[in-house]
């Protein structure tokens, strides 16, 4: 892409201060087998065992799991039940779930979408379901109300879907599977649920205490893959996107995750990381929801987690046919590798490459010059990803849906929403083989100044045009002009320097020391 020349369901919280002898307390439950013709899963063990071992790293020894025929609507009950019993004031409660979401078609004349979301537990069938193999939302939120006390605090994370559409082109076979029951919800008819004094019914507001953070937005798919390799143990996005958010360091030993880079993360921190971390692991297919309310935006749950090792393997391509095969058979950032699941893969007779996720991510790429552009750029979206803050800037892509392709010549529309003060908006593109293209502020269109409170820039129409395949827009506000890193990208326009553009935008968030802000956003380009 190239700049033309211009003129959750979410609930609600709020977080009760605690004494110093507050607890981690915690309910895990995972479900990945069920009956035909639901699809079993493979990642909610893995998911469970990785989310214990996070929260017995910040001290929790209160943790009940609960899997597959364990994990019924009795015993779920109970537990919670049991938990609230147990907790003290300031106590946090994380209830998590890994497994299918569904919907089915409501008896509730209240839900106004006709729907009921439901998690589907160990041994859940679509046909006569029984009423202890599935918990409908509604009841959930009535456990979760009743049997802790507002001082009391809960989070519920849920690495699960309820419904949504894919709206992208995957041009090989993809490694990710939906963690919903079945795509259509119609085919699912649900018996009433069993009396329950503790239930509620559907309310608009929630108790103070009450966090919720859910894997996908309304109309998306929740992710399960290998990660982070295409060999890798089956994993949710959510939750991996959790243990990165808790393990990435910056070069001063404070977490990329934590945006003001004062050496804490904040509940809204978190709830932006784990936004952008799952869109970038799953190129757009998928990103997760939260609540925060402003009062408590700066609440902390989680202390870091040890940083993990550095991984310097080389980025693994698998040759596609023998030009590639030749291609690869030089020195380069990469390893060549005649069969497995590589990270990428490419073929240089017809110059596509794909990435692990089954998506073209570059067109006409021939050269392995380009192949390194392109693996250059990879790693740089990867760095730049932690370090977004979409709750206080955004870039906004339109006229298509998120993910969907943009075809040679038609329009694309680029705009960025910034909230706070008065801030310098600088954006620029990497292209799918890692040139650095800036877009704005191009001659003429002045400094960038954004007005305080909400604000939109537009960054005029633009076209999609070649180099094809993912790019990535960002977008950077500033609270002062930044004259040496405008002057620093505009050197290396139009080229290959992916990996120079992102140490600048990380110099120069650093620098800011929480005052900036960087954002990213993802385009889909084809001939």
């Amino acid at each position: 892409m190239r700049r033309l020349p211009a003129a959750f369901v979410a609930m609600a919280l709020a977080l009760a201060a605690g004494p110093a002898a507050a607890e981690i307390r915690a309910l895990i439950v995972a479900v990945s087998k069920y009956a035909e013709p639901i699809p079993s899963l493979e990642g909610p063990p893995n998911d469970a065992a990785a989310l214990k071992g996070l929260l017995e790293e910040q001290g929790a020894t209160d943790i009940t799991s609960l899997a597959d025929g364990q994990a019924t609507r009795s015993n779920i009950r109970a537990a919670l039940e049991a938990l609230g019993k147990r907790s003290k004031p300031g106590d946090w409660v994380i209830f998590f779930y890994a497994g299918h979401g569904a919907q089915a078609k409501s008896r509730d004349p209240t839900e106004t979408d006709g729907m009921d979301e439901f998690m589907a537990l160990g041994g859940f069938r679509v046909t006569r379901p029984d009423t202890n193999q599935y918990i409908l939302d509604d009841d959930l939120r009535g456990w979760l109300v009743n049997f802790f006390p507002t001082t009391v605090n809960v989070l519920q994370i849920a690495d699960a879907c309820h419904s949504g559409t894919l709206n992208r082109a995957i041009v090989a076979p993809t490694p990710f599977k939906k963690r919903t029951a079945l795509d259509n919800p119609m085919a699912i008819s649900l018996p009433p649920s069993p009396p329950d004094p503790a239930r509620l019914p559907p309310s608009k507001s929630d108790p103070p205490n009450l966090v919720y953070v859910g894997a996908a937005q309304d109309n998306q798919f929740a992710l399960e893959g290998p990660l982070p390799r295409g060999d890798s143990p089956s994993r949710g996005l959510l939750t991996y996107a959790l243990e990165g958010a808790l393990k990435d360091r910056r070069p001063n030993g404070n977490l990329v995750s934590d945006l003001d880079n004062n050496g804490q993360l904040s509940l809204a921190e978190l709830a932006s990381t784990l936004e952008s971390r799952t869109r970038e692991l799953s190129s757009t297919q998928q990103w997760s929801s939260a609540a925060v309310p402003a009062r408590n935006e700066r609440s902390v749950i989680f202390q870091p987690l040890k940083a993990p090792p550095a991984d310097e393997r080389p980025i693994e391509v698998k040759p596609a046919d023998d030009a590639a095969a030749d291609l690869l058979g030089g020195r380069g950032p990469w390893a060549s590798i005649p069969r497995g699941t590589p990270d990428l893969t490419w073929n240089a007779k017809e110059g596509w490459v794909t990435d692990s996720r089954g998506d073209r991510v570059a067109e006409n790429l021939k050269t392995p010059e380009q192949l390194t552009g392109v693996i250059m750029k990879r790693r740089a979206i990867s760095q730049l990803a932690g370090s977004a803050n979409e709750r206080q800037v955004k870039v906004d892509i339109g006229p298509r849906p998120k993910g969907q392709l943009y075809k040679n010549g038609e329009s694309v529309d680029l705009a960025v929403t910034h909230r706070g003060g008065a801030a310098y908006l600088t954006a620029f593109n990497l292209a799918s083989d890692g040139t650095v293209q800036m877009l704005y502020p191009l001659a003429g269109e002045g400094e960038g100044l954004m007005g305080a409170g909400q604000s939109r820039v537009v960054m005029a129409r633009t076209k999609a045009v070649a180099p094809f395949g993912v790019d990535n827009v960002v977008a950077i506000v500033t609270p002062a002009e930044p004259k040496a890193l405008r002057a620093a990208l505009r050197r290396i326009d139009g080229k290959r320097d992916a990996m120079v553009a992102a140490g600048l935008v990380r110099d120069e968030l650093d620098q800011a020391k929480g005052q900036a802000a960087m954002a990213l956003g993802e385009l889909y380009t084809g001939p």
